[in-house]
């Protein structure tokens, strides 16, 4: 895996930014700040980020907006805050994706994931599910693994398209069970929970804001989560290490950084603003209705968890074979 180091970044056309002085950081806000999310409208990380918009509105007595910069598995956006003035006018709400999966599968990126942000708060965790068809025969995980195991690369199961975090979890959980199960990729997650709805497919592993409908309406049967607790939407199901895997947890994550070098007064008021909406009344349901696990970390505890993860992901993709140009 090939970063981009930070000096080189900084040498990049258009990063050599003047640093804000101090006045400017005593006055901030005092102007509109953006929002970049480098995802589609309506993605589950862009309903987040609008809902912390609405909010730090109203806690900075500025304008919070939101700029949708879609495309390249969320590398354009990503990008596009680390070329941005370190003045505290733009953050970036990344998730495990652009800071810890790409990393992991691409030899070069356009943004360094350590060094090109500093990190503000981990705002909240999305997990994936393993899902069946209702006329599946495997009624639980050991069942299917009976079979997998009988039957070397005779099972199938679709994700959102290679190198997706849903992908990765699978993968990571083929590696704990020790199972070979043939990988179907998608352009998207609703058209690989659908083929394996119409029996295309053996199984799906999908994010479970994407599954609940399904598993609702009793078209599809969920057998586990991914995360470290239940998950709110469906708090009937088990996730892994309740059924025996102590080892695998492969929820995603999200939270706001901003570029690099941004004065640590800012980001600390920063971080205090998205805290405190955090805990407004009411602000933790509103997110889990949009299918995330609500969360608040400081700057240090949201640093502390990214290299791990990049490591993480890395050795999963190299056992694997995963990369992406």
């Amino acid at each position: 895996m090939t970063l981009l180091p930070r000096r080189s970044m900084l040498a990049l056309p258009g990063l050599l930014l003047a640093r804000p002085g101090a006045a400017q950081t005593a006055d901030w806000p005092s102007r509109a700040i953006r929002i970049i999310v480098p995802f589609p409208p309506g993605a589950g990380t862009d309903l987040l980020a609008r809902a912390y918009a609405q909010r730090l509105t109203e806690v900075l007595g500025q304008a919070v907006v939101i700029e949708n910069r879609a495309g390249a598995s969320g590398m354009i956006g990503t990008e596009a805050a680390a070329r941005a003035p370190a003045d505290g006018y733009t953050i970036l709400m990344a998730n495990s994706s652009v800071l810890a999966i790409n990393p992991a599968i691409r030899a070069t990126l356009p943004y360094d994931p350590v060094g090109s942000f500093d990190p503000v708060a981990l705002v909240g965790a999305n997990d994936s599910a393993l899902v069946v068809r209702t006329e599946s025969p495997f009624r639980t995980v050991a069942a299917l693994l009976a079979a997998a195991r009988a039957r070397p690369g005779g099972l199938s199961y679709s994700s959102a398209g290679t190198g997706t975090s849903t992908h990765m979890a699978a993968e990571f959980f083929k590696q704990t069970a020790g199972v070979d199960i043939l990988h179907v990729p998608y352009r998207g997650s609703p058209q690989a929970l659908t083929d394996m709805l119409g029996g295309q497919v053996d199984m799906n592993f999908n994010t479970v804001n994407a599954v609940v409908a399904a598993v609702r309406d009793g078209k599809a049967r969920a057998l586990a989560t991914t995360g470290a607790s239940r998950d709110p939407l469906l708090p009937d199901v088990p996730t892994f290490a309740e059924i025996g895997f102590t080892g695998y947890q492969a929820s995603g994550w999200l939270g706001f950084v901003v570029p690099a070098g941004t004065p640590p007064a800012i980001v600390d008021r920063l971080a205090a603003a998205i805290a405190q909406v955090a805990a407004l009344p009411g602000f933790a349901q509103r997110i889990a209705s949009i299918g995330m696990k609500p969360t608040i970390s400081t700057p240090a505890e949201f640093r502390a968890i990214i290299g791990p993860e990049i490591a993480r992901w890395t050795r999963v993709a190299r056992q694997a074979g995963v990369t992406v140009e």
